[in-house]
């Protein structure tokens, strides 16, 4: 099966195809906010490295978030534009799920953490098995102390919140192995990996079922929500 995926979750825009479980060409590139304007040439470039066009691949895939309200925004609607355009099937990817397969572990505790500005972060804990990831504690917006505080032992902790907020998840968790920068950076091909086992488990792969995941209003709505109760 060949699956076209992105991620725009975060500044970083990664485009890849993938073939079964084989990464046939893949970008990851740190873009600010330009997502809507690189997103469609950076797709036209991977498929070129690929040697397909669009009408080739199977599936489409795109990471739903939580994350950067525009940048979930462009992707969501440029993967569904596309898979409407080419009649593909669109699998709307979990962020937070497809970044716990960047850190592959046997066994063990993953927690990506996505910068949710305001002092949070987008995080999820999984617990590694047999080398599948299964989760055990559910998407959230919250401090990483809310997150992390009930967790004991070693934690591979990744993601741009990790890095961000490492004083205060050593505070908290004293054992948290940080994983290297460039090893938690979104990628396509993990967002490719976690659709493929989405339809193993017998997720539907609809179009107009997928929808941005936000977990929060953004920081312009909370504002705003604050200044409407002020007296």
């Amino acid at each position: 099966m060949k699956i076209l995926a992105s991620d725009t979750s975060t500044s970083i825009l990664t485009v890849a195809l993938c073939e079964d479980e084989r990464t046939v060409a893949e970008t990851v590139a740190d873009c600010g906010r330009s997502h809507a304007e690189r997103m469609l040439t950076t797709v036209d470039w991977v498929l070129a490295e690929a040697g397909l066009d669009l009408l080739n691949v199977d599936m489409l895939a795109v990471s739903a978030g939580p994350g950067s309200f525009t940048g979930l925004r462009v992707g969501v609607a440029t993967w569904k534009g596309l898979a409407l355009a080419a009649g593909l099937p669109l699998v709307g990817v979990p962020t937070l799920d497809a970044m716990a397969r960047l850190m592959p572990l046997d066994a063990g505790l993953v927690c990506p953490l996505l910068d949710a500005k305001m002092g949070e972060v987008f995080g999820a804990v999984y617990e590694f098995r047999g080398g599948i990831p299964y989760k055990t504690q559910e998407d959230m917006a919250a401090p990483v102390e809310v997150l992390l505080g009930q967790l004991t032992g070693p934690v591979h902790v990744l993601g741009e919140g990790a890095t961000r907020y490492r004083a205060r998840i050593e505070a908290v968790l004293p054992e948290a192995v940080f994983v290297p920068r460039k090893d938690g950076t979104p990628r396509a091909s993990s967002v490719a990996a976690e659709a493929r086992a989405m339809l193993a488990r017998g997720c539907p792969a609809d179009a107009e079922r997928v929808a941005p995941v936000y977990l929060r209003k953004s920081q312009a709505e909370e504002t705003r929500a604050r200044a409407m109760v002020r007296p």
